[in-house]
């Protein structure tokens, strides 16, 4: 994958008259996009993921269901919250149209608008074999999005899901970063090839994370911004170096334009803690390939 220079400070969240400039235009065709993921050959043995922006992911190994997680595809939160000093605009192109959302399974990590996003939520198909995931707050907010409760599966820090016979959902605890919801939970995904996925979602620092968070973590997601409570750069270091995943995947530092960060703070602070970790810095509309073989790990990437 070539490695790409992106601005995410060009645009001034106090200057609500020009027009905000995309860090990336549009690539592909909404349809398109949706349509390469799902027929994406993930190897053997593989995990596949593809970065959406702040802490949208949709992840597929060789075998077993594709998984959306905190899909923001909207721009709900300018709209909602337009009455604020400074603007919450996207930055970002809708990478995939919300009525294009092919999924099996839905997870949202906490109910903040850019998590679980109500107009993504309403606009997506409801099709019977798409299962959503969520903590109280969230999952409520499925219901009033008009999912069916046959769908909705309430989810709990500590508590797994077996999603057929192999694939395993396991909450994880997150610190509230305001009081709107108490709810916050990470989430990791252990793959029926073994492979064991974390993402923090939003969490504010505590010195306990490092003692509560998973383990054996083959690649961690994990929140970057500092901003509105989230971890910052050095507070995100520290907690991979108690977790110790092989791969760290620095996000929610590019989409809204008075929430940004430089995400390669991270590798900064990862290397000045000396933390063994393999820093990855995701493109757009790519996919990147994590394989691992017994307890080695490899990791390549490729285009669409």
């Amino acid at each position: 994958m070539a490695k790409r220079v992106f601005a995410f400070d060009r645009n001034d969240p106090y200057d609500r008259a020009s027009k905000v400039e995309l860090v990336i235009p549009a690539l592909l065709d909404s349809k398109q996009y949706m349509k390469s993921i799902r027929e994406f050959v993930v190897p053997e043995g593989g995990l596949a993921l593809w970065y959406l922006g702040q802490n949208g992911f949709i992840l597929k190994s060789s075998t077993g269901p594709l998984i959306g997680i905190d899909l923001y595809l909207s721009n709900s939160c300018a709209r909602k919250f337009g009455h604020l000093p400074f603007r919450l605009d996207r930055q970002l192109p809708i990478f995939i149209e919300p009525e294009d959302l092919d999924l099996d399974v839905f997870i949202a990590t906490h109910s903040h608008d850019d998590h679980a996003d109500p107009e993504t939520i309403r606009r997506l198909p409801k099709h019977d074999r798409t299962a959503f995931f969520g903590p109280a707050d969230a999952c409520r907010i499925f219901l009033e999005c008009g999912v069916d409760r046959s769908r909705c599966t309430l989810i709990h820090p500590g508590e797994s899901v077996a999603l057929g016979e192999k694939l395993l959902l396991t909450p994880s605890f997150a610190m509230p970063t305001d009081g709107t919801d108490l709810n916050h939970i990470g989430i990791a995904i252990v793959f029926p090839n073994g492979i064991k996925f974390y993402d923090t979602g939003d969490t504010a620092y505590s010195d306990l994370l490092g003692q509560l968070l998973p383990k054996n973590v083959d690649v961690c997601a994990i929140c970057i911004n500092g901003g509105f409570h989230n971890l910052s750069a050095m507070q995100a270091a520290a907690i991979v170096n108690a977790i110790r995943p092989r791969v760290t995947i620095p996000c929610h530092y590019d989409m809204m334009v008075n929430n940004v960060a430089c995400p390669e703070m991270l590798k900064v602070a990862l290397d000045v803690l000396e933390v063994d970790t393999e820093f990855v810095l995701m493109n757009y509309y790519e996919p990147w390939v994590y394989q691992r073989k017994d307890m080695s790990a490899s990791c390549e990437t490729s285009q669409i």
